[in-house]
């Protein structure tokens, strides 16, 4: 009986540090093309981290998927509710645990030739009940929690993102 105990529980902690594919897409409507370089990052103690790459308007994190409240503090260390947005229907909170949070430079580059650069922005993993959810921001990002919008005051231009509730996709528009 022991024995079977501790395969059991050996076979549950390998599940739980597998190497994920975790996808969040920004949606440009065809008129530009968004990019990440990632300076730093934040797991999960024990889970794998394979790193973070752009594709279109699509940002792979590969990284395994157990939340934890150190990764949250480190996303929200230097930014408040007011500096982040959620892909999800959460408003007026922060997250309380996350899988994992990546942090660096966000770079949309328009087809009119306009880029903006949000440097120190922030993109993170977190759960909300039954699907993974994506929090993103920076200390030069404002939005008011209850409209799901966010403005960030980039280097080139300024941007919003717009969430409508979908677990992985967030709209970018230019901003005024």
């Amino acid at each position: 009986m022991k024995t079977a105990f501790v395969t059991l529980m050996f076979a549950s902690l390998a599940a739980a540090a597998d190497m994920k594919d975790n996808w969040i897409y920004f949606d440009t409507n065809g008129t530009a093309t968004v990019s990440f370089a990632a300076e730093s990052h934040s797991i999960t103690e024990g889970q794998p981290w394979g790193g973070v790459s752009s594709q279109k308007n699509g940002i792979l994190v590969k990284a395994g998927r157990q939340g934890s409240a150190g990764v949250a503090a480190a996303f929200v260390t230097g930014v408040t509710i007011v500096n982040v947005l959620v892909t999800d229907h959460v408003i007026d909170a922060l997250p309380h645990d996350m899988n994992f949070a990546i942090f660096g430079n966000l770079t949309v580059s328009f087809s009119t030739g306009e880029t903006a650069v949000c440097d120190n922005f922030r993109l993170g993993q977190g759960h909300h009940e039954t699907s993974n959810n994506w929090w993103m921001g920076s200390e030069r990002c404002t939005s008011v929690p209850t409209t799901q919008k966010m403005t960030c005051f980039c280097k080139g231009t300024n941007l919003v993102f717009k969430s409508e509730g979908d677990d992985d996709h967030v709209y970018v528009l230019p901003g005024n």
